[in-house]
């Protein structure tokens, strides 16, 4: 993905055990590189449509050009979803339920840490929000979808990745990370 890849032992197993998944539709943030990618790249290969939700960048075409090479019957559709703008995530949720009526996984893969404390034009932290906050308002808006899924076959789900630094906290997390209060909170986590 950036030049180097760490060889898996265990990953090649696991890939070959996965189930087909051909005609069922994955939403995945943040696909430009690591986890997101590979999910993103192993639900293509095993026949699922991928809908690629991250900020309009260069990346984006690059990691889609590099997932379209490695699965050339993969079906990837890019929709914009800037997570630090509640805004670009509900315009994001609304392109996703006009094109599809069931969605059959939900992953929020994408995060960033240790960035300055600052906030977002919602006035939330950065981080808080790109993390959590609004992957928790893309699962509500797409709720809907997946139960249509999980109604009609029995099975859909809500992927929720996370880094140790959740372990991290000395006080856990309190009722201002959940509020707006971006630009008052630490920043590069030496306060928590």
């Amino acid at each position: 993905m950036d030049g180097i890849e760490t060889p898996s032992k265990l990953f090649p197993e696991f890939k070959r055990a996965l189930p087909d998944v051909t005609g069922k539709v994955f939403v995945i943030t943040g696909t430009t590189s690591g986890t997101g990618f590979v999910a993103a790249q192993t639900a293509a290969e095993k026949g699922g449509e991928v809908v690629c939700l991250n900020r309009k960048s260069q990346r984006v075409i690059d990691s889609t050009a590099k997932l379209r090479e490695a699965v050339p019957n993969g079906k990837f559709v890019n929709i914009e979803c800037d997570l630090q703008d509640f805004a670009s995530v509900r315009k994001a949720a609304d392109e996703v339920k006009s094109k599809y009526k069931k969605i059959y996984c939900l992953s929020m893969n994408a995060g960033i840490g240790m960035d300055p404390d600052q906030a977002t034009k919602d006035g939330c932290d950065t981080q808080m929000q790109t993390n959590h906050l609004s992957h928790f308002l893309l699962t509500k808006e797409l709720y809907p979808l997946l139960e249509a899924e999980a109604q009609s076959t029995g099975d859909a789900r809500v992927v929720t990745h996370s880094s140790g630094a959740r372990n991290m906290t000395k006080k856990g997390l309190e009722k201002k990370y959940f509020e707006k209060n971006g630009g008052n909170l630490g920043g590069d986590g030496a306060s928590m």
